[in-house]
């Protein structure tokens, strides 16, 4: 008898055991959860910030390009125009601009005239 009240009380100990431990036990898995949760968020915060530097500086040199191309045009429009012009007084000029077919628009010759005053 007195083996069954010792096995009854460690029962009842262990079970009132299981029941205090439990907050305890849920504890250690939600700290490791918060924190790999903060780990990811952390660590998508960086990406973000890394990506949004990258893309500044392809913005920064998609401007630069931008702005090389339109010297470039600007550059390939007067010699076409002075290849005009020159085409009138010039044969091999003449020959060039029929070989490529060179023509000039209405608008550009102001545009053009207004460049080469400013240089």
């Amino acid at each position: 008898m007195e083996s069954n009240d010792t096995m009854k009380e460690t029962e009842s100990a262990q079970g009132e055991g299981d029941q205090g431990s439990s907050p305890q036990g849920i504890f250690l898995p939600m700290a490791i959860l918060m924190v790999s949760v903060l780990l990811f968020l952390g660590w998508q915060l960086y990406l973000m910030k890394a990506q949004g530097a990258i893309w500044k500086q392809q913005f920064a040199q998609r401007e630069q390009m931008v702005n090389q191309s339109r010297a470039v045009q600007s550059d390939l429009q007067r010699v076409a125009f002075e290849l005009i012009s020159l085409s009138q007084t010039d044969h091999d000029a003449r020959v060039l601009i029929d070989k490529y077919q060179i023509k000039q628009e209405s608008n550009l010759p102001a545009q053009n005239a207004g460049q080469a005053q400013a240089r």
